[in-house]
């Protein structure tokens, strides 16, 4: 699993995953992950699009990190999962905690609002 950070206008931190969030990946990139949602970060997007499979492990990777921006008053939203990653996020009751986008422009506003 990759991971690579992008910093947008505005101070977004936009944060691209590629490759199966598994445990095998999610270890990959635990780390890294955890110090790229850290303080004083408040506006994160995590780009989904490039992530083929999602397992529990990595539904608590995102969860952890969410949980975390979200304790100092910062919001977290995942951008543009694939439709198999996007029906596990929906049918675990993730998207009710995390937000899901589907564009960059969608994404930028629910973070910054």
């Amino acid at each position: 699993m990759n991971i690579q950070e992008e910093l947008l206008p505005n101070g977004v931190v936009k944060i691209h995953l590629s490759g199966r969030m598994d445990i095998a990946g999610v270890g990959e990139i635990e780390t890294r992950f955890a110090g790229m949602t850290a303080s004083p970060r408040m506006a994160i997007i995590v780009d989904m699009s490039q992530v083929p499979f999602m397992s529990s492990i990595g539904i608590r990777a995102l969860l952890i990190n969410a949980k975390a921006v979200s304790k100092r008053g910062g919001k977290l939203v995942l951008l543009s999962p694939e439709a198999n990653v996007e029906k596990v996020l929906v049918t675990s009751g993730i998207d009710q905690i995390i937000p899901i986008c589907h564009s960059q422009e969608e994404a930028v506003g629910k973070v910054t609002a």
